[in-house]
């Protein structure tokens, strides 16, 4: 527990997320029936924008998720908990409970690709 809190307080980079996120994300989660923008994506979560529901942090949501991945739709229902409400910059963050695995690694393959390439970082992941 020391190490990690030495860690967050040295660590030269702002972001401390243990988890890598994608923040070229192009889709959106449906909460309630409600279209909200996609801000970032990892292995562990997710954020969105332009919220306005009421939730709040422990409450238990059912989502769809439609995504552009590799030039192709994908759209699939999951579940998470809120972590974080942000009201005043109309934020949204949750932990997937219930996401299938396979859906995961195609996204998180297709949005680190896409930094590889953005960032000219060599040879492509694969499948």
């Amino acid at each position: 527990m020391f190490s990690s809190l030495f860690r967050r307080f040295s660590s030269p980079c702002s972001d401390r997320r243990l988890e890598p996120r994608g923040t070229e994300v192009d889709g959106h989660v449906f909460i309630d029936g409600e279209a909200y923008p996609l801000k970032d994506w990892s292995r562990r979560g997710f954020s969105a924008g332009a919220y306005g529901a009421e939730h709040y942090p422990g409450d238990k949501i059912a989502l769809t998720v439609e995504l552009n991945v590799e030039g192709a739709a994908l759209a699939f229902d999951c579940r998470a908990v809120v972590v974080w409400v942000d009201r005043e910059r109309r934020e949204l963050a949750g932990v997937f409970t219930d996401l299938d695995l396979r859906v995961q690694e195609k996204i998180m393959r297709a949005l680190f690709a896409q930094r590889a390439d953005a960032q000219n970082l060599g040879a492509p992941l694969h499948a």
